[in-house]
């Protein structure tokens, strides 16, 4: 019986994805704005893990530029969200036309090289728009096969959007793979002889059990999981930090800049500390491009983690 509620749940949940996903996108945009409006104004979606994120993290700003950066940081959410759903139904050509790729001659030169890549990726832009580089005539990722492109992601909480969002990044199915994080390790080890490219969201805040590296991260004392680095320095692969910056709006290109061309020559923590100080300087440049609304600093360095 349960089992048939949560399909019933999901059937619901899926259809009225799909129908809004059927507006063209500026429409979407515009109920995005009345989503912002009763989500922050009415119920205060996660205002104060906003707001104290923000505060911690721009000491020198006073509280009307704090919340300036919050106020243009919910109204960007809002356009994530809505382009998420617009892309549930969005044409292949829709997608390509706007998402580009930039540096590609970082990655390119690493292949030539013979490396696989971990591609470091920060919760800036819309992460979802990785999906163009899936769709069938978008070619080569900077001189890789699509099969050859690994996208590492974790479940989410909630069972009924963990399928939903599964049932997204798999519309096109040109031969890249996409990983549950847990799996991610088997996948590098069983291929480590096959070039690739395993892009990993890297600046979630570690979970209570496993190991994480302490680095100074927008003016604190800061936890990063380590998994990222703790697999390229054990298969020997490249480190890059990408990230997806806005290019026009609902038109985004992402950017690759080399970390280390063989994670495992460097001291323990150099790959998570640099792609901190990359993330910072992007963070810093345009403030509300990042997701304050994930409780970055719920965990404090302590027992169990490296300093880096």
């Amino acid at each position: 019986m349960k089992a048939l509620f949560s399909q019933l749940g999901y059937f619901a949940l899926y259809t009225i994805v799909f129908l809004l996903s059927l507006l063209p996108l500026p429409v979407l945009y515009g109920l995005s704005r009345v989503l912002v409006v009763l989500s922050v104004n009415l119920a205060g979606y996660r205002r104060t893990v906003v707001i104290s994120n923000l505060t911690r993290s721009f000491p020198e700003k006073t509280k009307r530029e704090i919340l300036i950066i919050a106020r243009d940081f919910y109204r960007y959410l809002g356009r994530l969200c809505a382009e998420t759903i617009w892309l549930f139904t969005a044409s292949q050509q829709s997608v390509m036309k706007r998402f580009s790729l930039e540096g590609c001659e970082v990655p390119e030169s690493l292949k030539r090289m013979g490396k696989s890549v971990v591609v470091m990726l920060p919760h800036i832009g819309n992460w979802e728009y990785l999906r163009a580089c899936s769709c069938p005539g978008f070619g080569s990722v900077c001189g890789f096969d699509q099969d050859q492109v690994h996208m590492v992601y974790q479940q989410v909480n909630s069972p009924l959007f963990d399928k939903l969002m599964y049932t997204l990044r798999n519309r096109y199915k040109p031969g890249w793979h996409h990983l549950e994080s847990r799996r991610a390790g088997a996948q590098m080890a069983r291929h480590r002889e096959v070039q690739g490219i395993y892009t990993m969201i890297a600046d979630q805040c570690p979970g209570p059990a496993g190991k994480s590296y302490a680095v100074s991260f927008m003016g604190q004392p800061t936890l990063m999981i380590a998994g990222p680095e703790t697999l390229a320095r054990k298969f020997n692969f490249a480190v890059v930090y990408g990230v997806i910056r806005p290019s026009a709006k609902g038109h985004y290109m992402l950017h690759f800049t080399l970390i280390s061309e063989n994670a495992a020559v460097h001291e323990e923590g150099y790959v998570t500390r640099r792609f901190a100080q990359l993330l910072e300087q992007d963070i810093r440049k345009n403030p509300h491009l990042w997701l304050w609304s994930h409780k970055r600093w719920k965990r404090t360095p302590g027992q169990g983690s490296i300093f880096a």
